[in-house]
């Protein structure tokens, strides 16, 4: 039987609780899995794990190390979410001026405190799943493709790829930022379908066209600001480069 973690590192365990909402189907994982490590559902926790599902972003370089040791101690490292997939809202303190930065940050030893960053930036990952939280589709599909040996593949699209799947009227059209353009797909346009702008939680995907994306919100009326603003949320380390030029405009 395959042993699997979930572990969480700086992040509002979102992605933890999300397994959880897996309930009947977690009971079909569980014919094929152990899961060795789970703070939220276990007390007593033990390594090594064949896969280890790693949720949220280090802060600290003892989280770091705990990192360092899930990597080691574990076959296959699954990134679990936007946080340890893009840094995620942990990232924004990257915008931050290192005096900004420190009133966020405890640092108090020996807790000192790290640029949160994707969690490969530090270690391997052989896969990453998306969303905040991710989806519980694509997380049954990365579980199916382990069981039987086949490989497992992020979407290529974006989400706006899923809203006209859906017939969804477009938000931009109505005046609204949306980052659904320059975003990965894999949620079927959950917030366009009900009526919320996409917010890029699921990170910028491959072909994404930035600036075509940045130019036709300012014609719209957006500020510059407003638009760094919904790049920074959720992917600062990814679109660093961009929100760089962006600043330049």
């Amino acid at each position: 039987m395959i042993s699997i973690g979930i572990f969480s590192l700086s992040c509002c365990e979102g992605c933890s609780v999300q397994f959880l909402n897996l309930e009947g189907k977690l009971l079909e994982v569980l014919k094929y899995y152990n899961i060795e490590n789970f703070r939220l559902a276990k007390e007593l926790n033990s390594l090594p794990v064949d896969i280890a599902f790693v949720e949220g972003t280090p802060t600290t370089a003892e989280e770091v190390k705990k990192l360092l040791k899930i990597r080691r101690d574990s076959n296959v490292l699954v990134a679990l979410g936007t946080c340890a997939a893009t840094g995620g809202v942990p990232g924004l303190v990257n915008t931050m001026s290192k005096r900004e930065a420190m009133k966020v940050y405890d640092s108090n030893p020996p807790y000192m405190p790290v640029d949160p960053k994707p969690i490969d930036y530090y270690v391997p990952v052989e896969h990453k799943l998306y969303g905040c939280p991710f989806s519980k589709d694509e997380l049954m599909e990365l579980i199916t493709a382990v069981i039987m040996n086949k490989s497992f593949k992020n979407r290529e699209s974006s989400v706006c790829v899923e809203c006209a799947l859906r017939e969804n009227a477009c938000l931009l059209d109505k005046g609204e930022l949306c980052m659904g353009p320059v975003t990965r797909a894999g949620c079927r346009a959950l917030c366009p379908s009900n009526g919320a702008p996409c917010r890029g939680c699921r990170g910028p995907y491959e072909d994404a066209n930035y600036k075509a994306h940045i130019r036709t919100l300012m014609d719209m009326g957006i500020t510059r600001e407003e638009i760094i603003e919904a790049y920074s949320m959720f992917s600062y380390e990814p679109l660093k480069e961009v929100i760089a030029w962006l600043k330049e405009q």
